[in-house]
């Protein structure tokens, strides 16, 4: 069946023992694996190590009877698993066909995706089945952003105060894992429950720095842009020890590189570097134009598609089980600066 966000919050909550697999897939990968890790908690016990496995599509794909073994184990502690796949896509669909083909009960499924095509086979699939459900996770507009972050906040008795929302979902580089760590931490901060919530403020997010380090994040972005390996390095080991997750430092650079990719247009169409700058909408911060218009001199649109082409891949890369994390941010970003540097841009 198809989900709505209602369906999908209460699977969340909890799983309908009658529901044998949820299909979670979108462009909002962070919010697909936000509810995976959702319904995962719910099977999360201390006595039962085993209480999620997880299982690579691709080892699916050689294999799917694997997935119905798995659904119909029965586990040494005596509780259901969950069974968990990443990277599903259309070649899951055996497996997964194989699954809801086969009798009932078991353990449950949670598949998650990213974009699925139009016309998918899994998803038309999933969606026509009445023991299982699908839900596409969009990524958040503007007026989206005050129900993720009050969605979450729910969870732990917080509540953002007025335009507090938007600041820390963006610190958190709209990555809802991000999210998730800093309004536990700021519940922790605040001593807040959901028996007894609290309202946090832009002075509460100062104070336990939820900010991410705004200034050294800009500042990498600058370094990695404008090639000065140095200040790249320097920066990425401060603020890896300041806990700033990779991947937030390397969606930081790819908005960057998303917005000289765009005015880059403008300057193949025979504007100047700082008339693009001047003609921006939406507006470049005046105190980065002069950096902007300068970066935009040296690195050309092919270069800046295989930069973006690099750093997207990475991103994809770091959201695989198992992943090396940020040591691959860290080396995509370091890279990067290094090509500027070379003056391959």
């Amino acid at each position: 069946m198809k989900a709505d966000r209602s369906a999908i919050s209460a699977a969340a909550t909890r799983l309908d023992p009658a529901l044998r697999l949820v299909l979670l897939h979108g462009a909002d990968e962070s919010a697909s694996r936000d509810y995976a890790a959702k319904i995962a908690r719910q099977f999360g016990d201390e006595a039962n190590p085993l209480a999620v496995e997880t299982i690579a599509a691709k080892d699916l794909d050689k294999d799917p009877q694997a997935l119905v073994a798995a659904a119909s184990a029965v586990s040494m502690f005596g509780d259901r698993t969950l069974i968990r796949i990443d990277d599903a896509d259309d070649d899951t669909l055996p497996a997964i066909s194989a699954l809801l083909g086969g009798p009932g009960g078991g353990n449950p499924v949670v598949a998650v995706a990213g974009v699925l095509r139009k016309g998918s086979k899994l998803l038309t699939f999933v969606e026509a089945a009445r023991d299982a459900l699908a839900f596409a996770s969009f990524a958040p507009e503007a007026r989206d952003i005050g129900r993720v972050v009050e969605e979450v906040g729910a969870e732990f008795g917080l509540k953002p105060g007025r335009g507090v929302a938007r600041a820390l979902f963006e610190a958190c580089g709209s990555d809802r894992a991000v999210l998730r760590r800093e309004v536990e931490k700021m519940a922790l901060y605040l001593d807040a429950t959901p028996a007894e919530p609290k309202t946090f403020e832009a002075e509460d997010l100062a104070a336990i720095g939820a900010d991410l380090g705004e200034a050294e994040v800009q500042a990498l972005v600058t370094a990695i842009a404008g090639g000065d390996t140095v200040a790249a390095d320097r920066l990425l080991a401060l603020l890896s020890a300041s806990g700033s997750p990779g991947i937030v430092l390397l969606r930081a650079v790819t908005r960057r590189f998303w917005q000289l990719l765009d005015l880059r247009q403008a300057v193949d169409g025979g504007a100047s570097p700082s008339s693009a700058v001047e003609g921006a909408r939406p507006p470049v911060f005046w105190k980065e134009k002069q950096q902007v218009a300068t970066e935009l001199a040296h690195w050309r649109t092919p270069m800046l598609r295989a930069a973006l082409a690099r750093l997207l891949g990475v991103e994809r890369a770091i959201k695989r089980s198992g992943s090396a994390g940020d040591v691959l941010s860290s080396q995509a970003l370091l890279g990067i600066a290094v090509q500027a540097r070379r003056g391959q841009g």
